[in-house]
C-alpha cells in the first residue's frame, strides 16, 4: 500500500472515531502543537514565553510577551499555521528518517516544553503520558509498528488542524451573523478576532485564509511524495502585566 493510499485509510478510520475517547490523545496532541506555534513564533521574535497550557478540554493558552504590532501579527498566525506546518514536518520527516527517530524526537520536544513553562500541571501531565506510549511503542522493536504510530498521529494533527480552523474561525464567525446553533459565543478574542482588531480585516477572513493555506501545505505533502511517502482554540488576548495571551476562544 502506496503512503497516499495509507494515509487516506487512516484518515477514515479516525473519522470514524472522531467523537470517542480513542481520539482524545491526538486531538489534544494537536492543540500542544497549536499552542507550540504561538510559543515558537513568539520566541522567533524577540519575545519570552512564561507560560504554555494544554487542557484536557482540548483548550490551551500561552501566555509570552509581543514586541510590537508585527510580533503580535506573527504570533496570532502562529497558532493554526503553525500546528499544520508541525503536523506536515513530522509526517516528512519520519518518511525520512523513520518513526522511531521522530516519535522520540517529538517525546523529549514535549516534556522538555511541558517541564519548562508548565510546571506541575495537565500539560505535564499529558507529557509523561505521551512519553510513556512512545517508550511502549519502542519496545515492540518493530519499525512498522512505529511508522505506523507516527502516522495515526501526524495524519490525525492534519485533520484536526484544518477541522478546528473551519470550525472555529469560519463558522464560528458565520454563526455571529446568522446564528444558527444557539448559545454558540465566547468572551474570548478569537486569534482571527485579534487579527482582524490588528489590520482592520474582518475576522472571517482570516479563517479562509488559514484554511485555504492549510490544504495547500497538505496538498503539496502529497503531491511531492507522489503516493510513495507522507506528506483553541486559541484565541489571542492582551492581558494586563508583562506578557500576552494566547488562548482559547470556548470550550467544547
Amino acid at each position: 500500500m502506496d503512503k497516499r493510499a495509507k494515509f487516506s485509510l487512516i484518515l477514515v478510520v479516525e473519522l470514524i472515531l472522531w467523537n470517542t475517547v480513542l481520539m482524545k490523545p491526538i486531538r489534544l496532541f494537536s492543540v500542544f502543537l497549536h499552542e507550540l506555534g504561538h510559543a515558537g513564533v513568539a520566541m522567533l521574535f524577540g519575545g519570552k514565553v512564561h507560560s504554555f497550557q494544554v487542557n484536557l478540554d482540548e483548550s490551551g493558552s500561552v501566555l509570552a510577551t509581543s514586541r510590537g504590532w508585527l510580533a503580535s501579527f506573527m504570533i496570532a498566525n502562529g497558532g493554526y499555521l503553525g500546528g499544520v506546518l508541525l503536523s506536515a514536518l513530522i509526517l516528512w520527516l519520519g518518511h525520512k528518517y523513520g518513526g522511531k527517530y521522530v516519535l522520540g524526537a517529538t517525546a523529549i520536544v514535549i516534556v522538555s516544553v511541558a517541564a519548562i513553562f508548565s510546571g506541575v500541571s495537565m500539560t505535564l501531565m499529558y507529557a509523561a503520558i505521551f512519553s510513556l506510549a512512545v517508550l511502549l511503542i519502542f519496545m515492540t522493536k518493530n519499525s512498522s509498528v512505529e511508522n505506523t504510530a507516527l502516522e495515526i498521529i501526524g495524519v490525525g494533527a492534519l485533520a484536526y488542524g484544518v477541522y478546528d480552523t473551519f470550525v472555529d474561525t469560519i463558522l464560528f464567525e458565520l454563526n455571529k451573523v446568522f446564528p444558527i446553533v444557539r448559545g454558540w459565543t465566547s468572551k474570548e478574542v478569537t486569534d482571527a478576532v485579534q487579527l482582524r482588531n490588528l489590520t482592520g480585516i474582518p475576522a472571517i477572513v482570516w479563517g479562509v485564509a488559514w484554511l485555504g493555506i492549510s490544504l495547500m501545505i497538505i496538498y503539496s505533502f502529497f503531491l511531492r511524495h507522489k503516493g510513495k511517502g507522507a506528506a483553541k482554540k486559541t484565541a489571542f488576548r492582551p492581558v494586563q502585566g508583562n506578557g500576552t495571551n494566547f488562548g482559547p476562544p470556548f470550550k467544547k
